[in-house]
């Protein structure tokens, strides 16, 4: 009895030292939960700016402060029929501001100066084409006037008193003449306007040997068909235009002018 004692002593003391038995690990235990890195914090997007718009054409008036016009001819460019209401001038002046543009009509001539605020012209009433060109050498009008453009309605008085068979010829020296003195400026010649009671054989001629002389001279000259831009109704004498019909070529001037993209905006700072 004493010895079983012992033997159950002896026992417990060895289970007692035993080292304990290493932990099996439970079936289908989750894997340690890895802490990733954290991302790093991306910086926040640059405001992509927006397309820049592009710059918008401005008119500035003072652009055209210089732009100068010269119209060139006989009684009908001075406003003959009704000389106080400024010819062509009067609605021309409106429509090309109206447009843009700031005109000062050049020349050593007044008329309309009740109607107009700028009636500087170079109209001569009675003139031939032979009597402009002398006086363009003469009296420098090209060269003190310095005109950006000029606008030519000119050979009516020739085709009534002089010989029209030389009408051409003399336009074509004029032209020339004035290339001569300002190789930059704008030439706009017209086929010149009726009579109240139409065109005749010398009109036609010279009417139809315009635009041939016209494209002979350059880039500088152009020409405006005024032939049927009036009727009979719209003159107060035989060969002068009314008010009316003086408008009428005032649109056909205006739609010239433009023609040549002289520039009339400019893009602004």
């Amino acid at each position: 009895m004493r010895q079983f004692l012992y033997y159950l002593i002896l026992i417990s003391l060895l289970v007692a030292c035993a080292p304990p038995a290493a932990a099996k690990p439970s079936v289908g235990a989750p894997s340690p939960t890895v802490s990733l890195t954290a991302l790093p914090t991306l910086p926040s997007a640059t405001a992509i700016p927006s397309e820049v718009a592009s710059a918008t054409p401005v008119c500035e008036s003072s652009y055209h402060a210089s732009l100068k016009i010269m119209p060139l001819g006989d009684s009908i460019t001075y406003g003959e029929g009704i000389p106080s209401y400024g010819g062509y001038r009067n609605l021309l002046g409106a429509l090309l501001e109206n447009d843009g543009y700031k005109i000062d009509f050049v020349g050593s001539q007044q008329s309309g100066e009740n109607s107009l605020s700028d009636a500087d012209n170079e109209g001569h009433p009675g003139w031939r084409i032979s009597n402009i060109r002398e006086a363009i050498g003469s009296q420098g009008w090209l060269e003190t006037y310095q005109p950006d453009v000029i606008l030519l309605h000119i050979g009516s008085n020739d085709l009534r008193y002089g010989n029209s068979a030389y009408a051409p010829d003399n336009l074509s020296g004029l032209l020339d003449d004035i290339l001569a003195r300002l190789p930059e400026t704008h030439i706009i010649v017209a086929q010149i306007i009726r009579t109240r009671w139409g065109s005749d054989a010398k009109h036609r001629f010279y009417n139809d040997a315009i635009p041939d002389i016209v494209a002979s001279k350059g880039l500088q000259v152009s020409v405006i068909d005024m032939r049927e831009v009036l009727s009979k109704n719209d003159f107060t004498t035989l060969y002068h235009p009314s008010p009316n019909g003086y408008d009428k070529m005032a649109h056909a001037w205006e739609s010239a002018i433009l023609a040549l993209d002289l520039g009339m905006c400019v893009v602004a700072p």
